[in-house]
């Protein structure tokens, strides 16, 4: 049976909807499931499934009771980003799902994810990742514990320091469990010759190839019909599975959809100041 993927999202925008059909596209046998809102629930493209946050908050909720606000972003925003791993839990739970993969509401999904070896991106990145009921239900006391006892909360602040990461957020909890917890060594997303996307405005880790940038973001090429960034000084290409459009990248998101990829032979590049796919000069 293909692994479901799942979105949880609160706004009404646009781009939901963008993600949720290229994730139906690139996984046509997966059910494609969105726990969101009365108001997006327009945004569900055909065979996608909606479901209401608030029937699966009540351990979400008892979690706002042991949280501490030690970020400056929005206090609504930062809790629900920790509060959603509690619904994700629940929700699986009660449906009777014993895996997933989750992706944020800004990311693009190009590959199929259910071979196996892409079960090791486990709560590696929180925005694009595979999880299971048994590993979300200990990340999920992992958290109550890291806020109710300060020894382990002062703990969990020392390691967002260190790692340059500040200030706290439920993707450094991610990382802590994944690094600490659950003692699995880091992909960075990368899989052979293909990756799964840290941030379009990012370069991949240090530990990976050094890729082409363009204008402060990942230089994108479409090679064949596939989304690929390029090793710097070589003719190797990585196959993009996923492109993560975090903060003002969202508005790249439908050029890069793939009804709307352009059906080159040759390879072209994305021109990010006039967002047109332009021919690479040979």
């Amino acid at each position: 049976m293909s692994i479901p993927i799942l979105f949880i999202h609160r706004a009404d925008e646009e781009h939901l909807g963008a993600c949720l059909q290229q994730a139906r596209i690139s996984n046509p046998a997966s059910r494609v499931i969105l726990i969101g809102t009365k108001e997006n629930a327009k945004h569900c493209p055909p065979q996608a499934e909606h479901h209401l946050i608030q029937d699966y908050g009540q351990s979400a909720q008892l979690f706002a009771n042991f949280y501490r606000h030690l970020s400056s972003n929005d206090y609504t925003y930062n809790l629900f980003c920790f509060q959603r791993w509690f619904i994700l839990r629940d929700f699986l739970r009660r449906n009777h799902i014993s895996q997933c993969y989750y992706l944020d509401s800004d990311v693009l999904l190009y590959a199929d994810v259910n071979p196996p070896e892409y079960q090791d991106l486990l709560l590696e990145f929180s925005w694009t990742t595979f999880c299971d009921v048994a590993t979300l239900d200990r990340f999920c006391h992992y958290m109550i514990a890291h806020f109710t006892d300060p020894r382990l909360l002062q703990k969990l602040l020392d390691y967002s320091k260190e790692i340059g990461n500040v200030p706290l957020s439920d993707m450094v909890t991610c990382i802590h469990y994944h690094n600490y917890f659950l003692r699995k060594n880091s992909t960075f997303g990368l899989f052979g010759d293909s990756f799964f996307d840290h941030n379009l405005s990012c370069p991949l880790a240090p530990s990976c190839p050094a890729i082409e940038m363009l204008e402060g973001k990942k230089r994108m090429y479409l090679v064949n019909g596939t989304l690929a960034c390029k090793v710097l000084g070589t003719d190797r290409y990585l196959k993009a599975n996923s492109l993560h459009f975090q903060g003002s990248a969202k508005a790249y998101i439908p050029f890069f959809l793939s009804p709307n990829l352009p059906r080159h032979a040759s390879p072209h590049s994305f021109d990010y100041g006039s967002c047109q796919w332009l021919p690479v000069p040979e």
